[in-house]
């Protein structure tokens, strides 16, 4: 067995990067503290936020439209740190919508997938993504075409060896998730052990959350370890056709799905028609399903979250720049938190703006200069899907607060703008 591939995986059960299934509820996830930041002199400021009516959901995703309108996704989507919509009226269809400014509905139309993420052409062509497939449409709203994981092949040589790989991270898995459980019921009977009367009302409602999770943890390792070799080859086959981004330039479209064997994220280039796939990036980092990529220019922009850095690549996938570390001071020209940045956007300048799962947007050059801390967005901190996007005319930041299914609109301070470029 590969130690180096053992290693790999460990890790990335460890921190349950990449993984999507149903997971038995524990915890909320894990947020490292952030120090602050000085935002005091930034010459955006939130002024408002753009929501849905309560019928379709929340927004999850979007792309200003190049004019002085937005692109959006809305649905009910159950992944973490996604918007989560009540359903007691019945499903909420998953939608792509064009909107102006103000974020009033201008058309929409209903997707065939879970969107994930979405980019526009200077046509205005507009790619989605989402589960398994990519579908785009024209600036009308036409379905112009749709394709079924088009960026995997699997060849029936490696059938095997993938099943092999799915059956010994199934195993690694179990192993993690086995010493989890053993913490909790000792936590548990620790608690069960103490006279009513002498525990605090905390120890009182951790022993019924903790009940509750034990068995739910109990059920799922169980459902885990009676799974059958095919199964778990069923599983990985779907897990490696997600699709998490899209990005398009004026002759391709970038993909990001998950590298076939092992952890990781992947690039890969397609034509306009989504055919002829060419993997031209592996190895890329990134917490609970996010990895950003964008188009700027004749650049790829990865916001290359775990390993706190924006990658700058060639259409080619030959890596031009890096910038960014990790800093728990929260220097302004470095990223803090677990994992960050989360998103990137172009600036109609052609710069770079990067955003932070606790809601700093900052400006950057393409060259990697930091430039200024643009604004912040107020959202509860966390890995998550913090896109963000700027008007055509630079008079406004839009930032996704996922948890809500908000845009977060931030706007020009005129004040600070005259005090910044006062002599």
């Amino acid at each position: 067995m590969n130690t180096e591939f053992l290693v790999r995986v460990a890790i990335g059960v460890a921190r349950l990067w990449f993984y999507d299934g149903e997971l038995p509820q524990a915890d909320p996830p894990r947020v490292i503290a952030e120090a602050p930041q000085d935002e005091t002199a930034s010459p955006f400021r939130e002024s408002r936020r753009i929501q849905v009516a309560a019928e379709h959901g929340g927004i999850i995703g979007f792309i200003p439209d190049g004019k002085a309108g937005l692109i959006l996704l809305t649905g009910a989507n159950q992944r973490y740190g996604a918007y989560r919509a009540g359903q007691a009226s019945g499903p909420i269809p998953d939608r792509l919508v064009w909107t102006d400014s103000a974020g009033e509905e201008r058309q929409a139309v209903e997707l065939p997938m879970s969107p994930r993420g979405l980019s526009q052409t200077d046509d205005g062509t507009v790619y989605v993504v989402g589960d398994t497939s990519i579908a785009w449409y024209s600036a009308k709203g036409e379905l112009l075409g749709q394709e079924e994981a088009p960026h995997f092949v699997l060849p029936e040589e490696e059938y095997e060896a993938f099943t092999e790989e799915a059956v010994e991270r199934r195993d690694l898995s179990l192993e993690q998730q086995e010493i989890r459980l053993k913490r909790e019921k000792e936590t548990l009977s620790e608690i069960q052990d103490k006279p009513e009367e002498e525990r605090t009302a905390y120890e009182t409602s951790r022993l019924r959350s903790l009940t509750l999770q034990v068995e739910s943890q109990k059920r799922y390792l169980e459902q885990r370890r009676n799974m059958t070799p095919q199964q778990l080859f069923d599983e990985a086959l779907r897990n490696s056709k997600q699709l998490y981004r899209v990005a398009v330039s004026k002759d391709h479209v970038f993909l990001v799905g998950r590298e076939t064997f092992g952890y990781g994220y992947a690039v890969w280039r397609c034509d306009r028609s989504c055919q002829n796939p060419v993997q031209i990036m592996k190895g890329l980092s990134g917490c609970c399903g996010q990895m950003d990529l964008q188009v700027i220019g004749d650049r790829l922009a990865v916001a290359e979250n775990s390993r706190h850095r924006v990658v700058l690549a060639d259409f080619e996938g030959e890596t031009v720049a890096s910038f960014g570390s990790r800093d728990r001071n929260a220097a302004a020209d470095s990223f803090s938190g677990c994992c960050n940045p989360m998103n990137t956007c172009r600036t109609p300048d052609g710069g770079l703006l990067t955003s932070e799962s606790n809601g700093v947007v900052k400006r950057f050059a393409m060259d990697g200069t930091f430039q200024e801390i643009v604004g912040k967005a107020s959202v509860q901190s966390g890995c998550k899907n913090s896109s963000v996007g700027m008007a055509a005319d630079g008079s406004r930041v839009y930032y996704l607060d996922i948890n809500k299914g908000q845009l977060v609109v931030l706007k020009k301070d005129e004040v600070i703008l005259a005090q910044k470029e006062s002599p």
